[in-house]
C-alpha cells in the first residue's frame, strides 16, 4: 500500500471518504501507475507521489486538455494525473499540514477551498488527523 505523499484524504465513514476513494479509483482505472517514494514510515508504509499515466488507446486523448468542461485537476504533461493533487484539486483531500508538503499542493487546497468544491461546500470539515467515528 502507498499513502499519498503530501496528503490527507477523509477517511472511511467521514463526509466525503466515499467519493475520495471512488475519485483516486476513476484516475487510476485502467492506467499505469507511477509511484516515486518519498519516505518510509512505521511498519514499512510508504508514502509517495502517484502518477495515473494514460495508455495512449486509440482514438483517446493523451494531451491532457480538458475536453469535458470540468477543468485539468493534477494534470500533468502529456495527460498524466498526479493522483493527490488531483484529489486536492477537487476538494476531497487536504494539503497535510503535519508533515512536508509543497507550495503547490497548499494553493491548489486555496483554490478549492475558494470555488467551494467537495468537502469546502461544508461550513467546518474537520480533517481526518482531528477525526473520531
Amino acid at each position: 500500500m502507498v499513502y499519498l505523499w503530501g496528503i490527507q484524504a477523509p477517511r472511511p465513514g467521514q463526509p466525503f471518504g466515499t467519493a475520495a476513494t471512488e475519485a483516486a479509483g476513476r484516475i487510476c482505472e485502467g492506467k499505469r501507475l507511477h509511484v516515486a517514494a518519498r519516505r518510509a514510515g512505521p511498519e514499512g508504509r510508504i508514502a509517495g507521489s502517484v502518477v495515473a499515466e494514460e495508455t495512449g488507446s486509440p482514438g483517446e486523448d493523451t494531451t491532457g486538455k480538458d475536453t469535458t468542461g470540468k477543468g485539468n485537476a493534477g494534470k500533468c504533461s502529456s495527460g498524466n494525473q498526479d493522483v493527490g493533487r488531483a484529489l486536492i484539486r477537487l476538494g476531497l483531500a487536504w494539503q497535510d499540514q503535519r508533515g512536508p508538503s509543497s507550495a503547490q499542493l497548499r494553493s491548489l487546497e486555496q483554490e478549492a477551498r475558494r470555488e467551494e468544491v467537495g468537502l469546502w461546500q461544508q461550513e467546518a470539515p474537520t480533517p481526518p488527523w482531528a477525526w473520531r467515528e
